[in-house]
């Protein structure tokens, strides 16, 4: 089998993300313009990570597996369509977001924490499941090259300047083994300067992001 465990670790982000970020957006019913923006900008980047995310499986790996191992393919094809109830979701949140981030209330607020909560409702088992029947079916069906494109385009596909921010998001619930095998995949350069271009802008922006400071 080849080395698949990149799959959990990206998803635990997803798994956290949308949680936090309906917490957050409650806990300050009447925020500043500033955090607003701040917020809403980060709310956009964790549902576009996920669609993204999702884009790439359905180009990059269901095609394969269908294919490539059809007695599977009711359950691989099972697990895909729940894709289609996630973008749903994601589009909710999106849709909930953009009006927050134009009117501002303790209601818009509210109606965006109850986008967020349904969307990580129905992602949290889709992610077991694809963890538990499909990852194990990619293991012994793709190429190592065939898998490891999959994180090479999701990291293309983060725009440029939040690329530190998420790979800092990625690696922050990481014990060291997981971010010790995570880290080989960061391009050296970036991987000698780790402490300036990630872990920096990371902490930074987390404080931020948490303490609205």
């Amino acid at each position: 089998p080849i080395e698949v465990r990149d799959m959990a670790i990206v998803h635990r982000l997803f798994r956290q993300a949308y949680a936090e970020a309906a917490r957050l957006v409650r806990a300050g019913p009447t925020p500043s313009p500033g955090r607003v923006t701040f917020l809403a900008d980060h709310i956009d980047l964790v549902l576009g990570g996920l669609h993204s995310h999702h884009q790439d499986e359905d180009e990059l790996l269901y095609p394969k597996l269908i294919e490539r191992v059809p007695e599977q393919a009711p359950m691989t094809e099972q697990v895909e369509h729940e894709h289609q109830v996630i973008a749903t979701a994601l589009d909710a949140a999106s849709a909930a977001c953009a009006t927050w981030r134009q009117r501002p209330s303790a209601e818009t607020g509210e109606a965006l924490a109850a986008a967020l909560d349904h969307l990580n409702e129905v992602v949290q088992p889709h992610l077991d499941d694809e963890e538990q029947k499909v990852v194990p079916l990619a293991a012994v069906t793709l190429t190592q090259q065939e898998w490891d494109a999959m994180g090479k385009r999701g990291m293309s596909s983060i725009p440029r300047n939040k690329r530190a921010i998420a790979a800092g998001m990625m690696l922050e619930p990481l014990d060291a083994a997981d971010r010790a095998y995570m880290m080989k995949h960061v391009p050296a350069p970036m991987r000698m300067l780790f402490p300036i271009m990630i872990e920096r802008p990371w902490k930074k922006y987390a404080s931020t992001l948490r303490t609205g400071t």
